[in-house]
């Protein structure tokens, strides 16, 4: 029986029940766990190791012995040696850029915190302290990232070292240390990008300005491969940050000037580790529906690559990837409203999708620069060179067309989402082609227009030729037919090559007009046939391509409805 408490009125037998039940339960619930996960722990760690003992002996341990050996006898890349010594700085400064950049990226749907979803569901639920359940993880990609700093950092010294820019016993350490270092200090901003919603939502604002930098970064490595170097530059970017405080280091090993390389290694330590305490603090603060959605996230990833649907493995990483708040762009843009002929109900929707993204259109103009430059290689070559400059051209110009398609990738994801309209479903989809078509040829000619200035006078006509082909090829892929089952369940009947075939399944589409648009631009015209109808003749291919490719959407569109 319970019993009041003298002089307090709390019922003694009630608040000891809930006593109980707020007790800590860290202890006990972990040590049952690990007892009942024994067996298959041990089972699954097995298989992993031995996978990645493999893989690292096959492929990796393969790599480097050859090129181990290789040194060891003469310097294989001695005859590069002055391209490895002038891009050595902003090599490695694009390097270290590329590999913070990723990580942090990859906390917006994953991050380095990420518990199985029965883990998620049912013992964070529990009475248990969550940082002995959380930091583990933490620490496992920590280790498993510093991991793979290792193995790219002792491969760059084996490069380093091919190049005869230095001896192996200098570089290894050079190299190794600064690269767990910035992984380590890549993690722990990951960390930061997970646990706070601030941090998340900035990073997938400045995505594009960090992801231009990183292009800029790289331009700036091929300029200095061919002999453009700017010594004020890189001394800037070698002290702008973490990504060049480690490249001092090895330039310093390589025999490179860099004489405060012992600041900039001091400055890195004392950064990474403070980052890697402020991470421990916030590691345990994650909240509950932020690892949740991690999980299911990382599942539909997983599912989505079992079944070679990259489309799926896109929705299920920004599934829960919703930005807070909006610009004055979006705010605009919201107020905007529909237009009176239901025939351009479809092109308005894709406009108003368009300008509450603006960094789809950051990332087409990214696309359509190199697409560009691409394209003016091919014009001034002849043979094979023309054929691949000519079809890096069209695939760039694909994906920069398909960043303005996600309207009509929506559509085709759920049919309902039409339920609005009594048009076919197919003219609907077909409606999805005008906007950017239009928005890909009026960025394409502006882009083309110095080009043109400097002689290829012909510039804007093969954008506007390229153009309805890229987007019809972007419309094949938003309405492809589901992977029949057979492919995928084929097994031994196709030399397990399934996911090959599903591959190709999905991407018959795109590789139809990237190829069609390769062959029309870089094949030579007939003899015979006028200079000046040469252009003309070709838009017209390409024009007469794109109608068969959008009868081709059309009827993929009637058939998924269908389905």
């Amino acid at each position: 029986m319970s019993r009041t408490a003298p002089g307090t009125g709390i019922d003694e037998g009630a608040e000891a029940g809930r006593s109980e039940v707020g007790a800590d339960r860290t202890a006990e619930t972990t040590q049952w766990l690990r007892a009942r996960r024994g067996a298959g722990r041990a089972r699954r760690f097995a298989y992993v190791s031995y996978v990645a003992l493999v893989l690292l002996l096959g492929w990796y341990g393969l790599f480097v012995i050859g090129l181990f050996h290789e040194i060891g006898h003469r310097r294989p890349l001695a005859d590069s040696a002055g391209a490895v010594a002038r891009t050595l700085p902003s090599g490695l400064v694009l390097a270290a850029l590329a590999g913070i950049f990723l990580t942090v990226r990859d906390a917006l749907w994953r991050g380095p915190v990420i518990l199985p979803r029965p883990d998620v569901d049912w013992l964070l639920a529990l009475p248990v302290r969550r940082r002995p359940v959380l930091l583990p993880w933490f620490a496992l990609s920590a280790g498993i990232w510093a991991l793979a700093a290792l193995l790219l950092g002792f491969v760059g010294a084996l490069l380093v070292a091919a190049a005869d820019l230095g001896r192996i016993g200098l570089l290894a350490p050079a190299f190794l240390g600064p690269a767990v270092c910035l992984a380590l200090l890549a993690v722990a901003g990951a960390a930061v990008v997970e646990r706070f919603r601030k941090a998340a939502d900035l990073l997938h604002r400045a995505t594009p300005v960090l992801l231009l930098v990183v292009l800029l970064s790289a331009v700036q490595t091929g300029a200095a491969a061919q002999g453009h170097r700017s010594k004020a530059l890189e001394t800037v970017e070698l002290w702008s940050g973490p990504w060049g405080w480690a490249a001092q280091p090895v330039l310093a090993a390589a025999g490179r000037s860099a004489p405060l390389w012992p600041m900039a290694l001091a400055l890195l330590v004392a950064a990474t580790a403070a980052a890697l305490v402020y991470a421990g603090k916030v590691v345990d603060e994650v909240p509950v529906a932020v690892l949740r959605s991690r999980a299911r996230a990382s599942g539909g990833v997983l599912a989505g690559i079992l079944a070679v649907d990259m489309r799926s493995v896109r929705l299920s990483m920004t599934g829960g990837l919703e930005v807070r708040g909006r610009g004055r762009v979006e705010r605009w843009a919201a107020r905007l409203s529909p237009p009176r002929s239901p025939g351009l109900l479809v092109a308005w929707r894709d406009v108003l999708g368009l300008l509450m993204a603006p960094r789809r259109l950051g990332l087409m103009v990214l696309l359509l620069v190199p697409a560009g430059a691409a394209a003016v290689a091919a014009a001034g070559t002849r043979g094979g060179t023309a054929y691949l400059a000519a079809a890096l051209a069209a695939l760039l110009g694909y994906f920069a067309g398909s960043q303005l398609l996600e309207p009509a990738r929506l559509d085709a994801d759920d049919v309902r989402r039409t339920a609005w309209s009594p048009r076919p479903y197919e003219r609907l989809a077909l409606g999805h082609a005008l906007v950017p078509a239009l928005v890909l040829a009026a960025a394409g000619c502006l882009l083309a227009v110095p080009v043109a200035l400097s002689g290829h006078a012909t510039a804007p006509l093969i954008v506007l030729a390229a153009a309805p082909v890229l987007v019809a090829a972007g419309l094949l892929s938003a309405y492809r037919s589901p992977v029949p089952v057979w492919v995928l369940a084929g097994g031994p009947l196709l030399a397990d090559a399934g996911p090959i075939l599903a591959m190709l399944w999905y991407a018959v589409g795109p590789m139809a007009g990237v190829a069609g648009l390769t062959v029309l631009l870089a094949a030579p015209f007939p003899a015979g046939v006028p200079q000046a109808a040469d252009p003309l003749g070709r838009v017209a291919a390409c024009w007469g391509l794109a109608l068969l490719m959008f009868r081709w959407a059309l009827g993929r569109a009637r058939r998924r409805v269908r389905s």
